[in-house]
């Protein structure tokens, strides 16, 4: 699809690199100035991005699933925006097909299933703990604590597998963010390559153990999945794990690497929520609104001439909505940078409309738990330093911290 970068309003396009380290390390006073305007234009690589960070706006591109596809062209120069390099992720799928997968999946995320999971999870958030006591007194809070929390709870709780089958998936989160920086028209990195590969056997190997042997766990869930006579493939039963295995076990470590930040760089409320643990629900939906997982989320593409916020949009252009500026946004979130657990207010972490999160009830009771846990096994954990500049890694959009030096005791 062919954009007419000649026609576009000159004034209201930002130069600016949208993926590089330093552009990560400003985005809490980026998000804050996005917050305040219409949606503005990002030149790279050859595609027009209109960037979306108004709350109204945001809400307005989730909501509108006809003017804003979020299936990624399959022609030449989309590489890096197809992030699972052809997998198709039920993020990133449209109309009845995405309908018709959700609706087969819906049983496996139902709070009845997501519930059976709560003792093995905090089973190994305790594990997880006791280990950072034993080694202490010093720990990274994202390398001993948040990443492992989402390892554990997706590929050991929810998954069940061993520690072999663990190291295929965990090698797959750590390259996928190459694809997101792969040049239009390049052939995807040959790290990302051959790790897919070792996914697809792994998977469609779990596919069949299952078949044989069923368990009482996710992948058994999707298998038996039916609606009537409907049922999913096995290339969709492939896509639809690749996309937890992989897609979730990033999406939800940046996530709680947030919150851990959020709330320990905040130490008094540290102490507020030991005394009054109720308010840890919602000391948990400020914290991400506060520190995103990521700034810009799943690509659409505009299927018509149309406008947002005042904004031309071309058919054909990639438009993406930043998470961390609707949740700077002053209308709905008044004094943003300040940090206040007793707001109250909502936010759209998980998106919103027809692809709102699936996996959501999974991620909040894993958070929910490990939140809980440390401030109560280790009363005395804070940051190493509270004034630390944070370093982000991860795909182009996400806020993967690299790492959060902090202490027992």
């Amino acid at each position: 699809m062919t954009v007419d970068i000649s026609a576009l309003d000159r004034s209201n396009i930002l130069d600016i690199d949208i993926g590089s380290p330093e552009t990560k390390k400003r985005m809490r006073a980026l998000s804050a100035e996005w917050a305040q305007r219409p949606p503005f234009y990002v030149l790279r690589d050859g595609h027009v991005l209109v960037i979306c960070c108004r709350h109204a706006d945001a809400l307005e591109v989730y909501r509108d699933t006809t003017r804003f596809h979020t299936e990624v062209p399959r022609t030449p120069g989309y590489e890096m925006f197809d992030k699972f390099m052809g997998v198709r992720v039920l993020a990133q799928m449209d109309g009845e097909a995405h309908a018709r997968v959700r609706r087969l999946m819906a049983p496996a995320f139902s709070p009845k299933s997501i519930a059976r999971l709560e003792t093995g999870i905090t089973r190994a958030v305790d594990g997880l703990l006791d280990a950072i006591k034993a080694n202490g007194p010093e720990f990274d809070a994202m390398s001993s604590y948040a990443s492992r929390l989402i390892a554990e709870t997706l590929l050991t709780v929810m998954l069940r597998l061993t520690e072999s089958e663990k190291t295929i998936f965990l090698r797959m989160h750590e390259v996928i963010p190459l694809v997101t920086y792969t040049k239009a028209g390049e052939s995807y990195p040959e790290e990302c390559v051959r790790a897919f590969a070792d996914a697809r056997a792994l998977i469609n190997e779990m596919i069949a153990d299952r078949r044989r042997a069923p368990q009482e766990d996710f992948i058994t869930d999707l298998v038996a999945a039916r609606d009537n006579d409907d049922r999913l493939s096995d290339e969709e039963l492939f896509d639809q794990i690749f996309t937890v295995c992989a897609g979730a076990l990033s999406a939800t470590t940046q996530s709680f690497g947030g919150t851990i930040y959020a709330l320990y760089s905040h130490p008094e409320i540290v102490k507020v929520l030991q005394a009054s643990p109720e308010l840890i629900p919602q000391a948990i939906e400020e914290s991400r609104r506060w520190q995103s997982g990521g700034y810009l989320t799943f690509p659409r593409f505009a299927q018509c001439d149309t406008e947002v916020g005042g904004t031309k949009i071309q058919k054909g252009m990639v438009v993406r909505v930043s998470n961390q500026a609707a949740h700077y946004d002053p209308l709905v979130y008044p004094d943003p940078l300040r940090f206040d657990i007793y707001r109250n207010a909502k936010n759209i972490s998980f998106g919103s409309g027809p692809h709102l999160c699936i996996g959501q009830r999974l991620a909040k009771m894993a958070t929910q738990i490990a939140v809980e846990r440390i401030l109560r096994v280790l009363p005395n954990a804070r940051m190493k330093d509270v004034n630390m500049e944070l370093s982000f890694g991860g795909s182009v959009g996400e806020l993967r911290i690299q790492s959060l030096p902090m202490l027992v005791n």
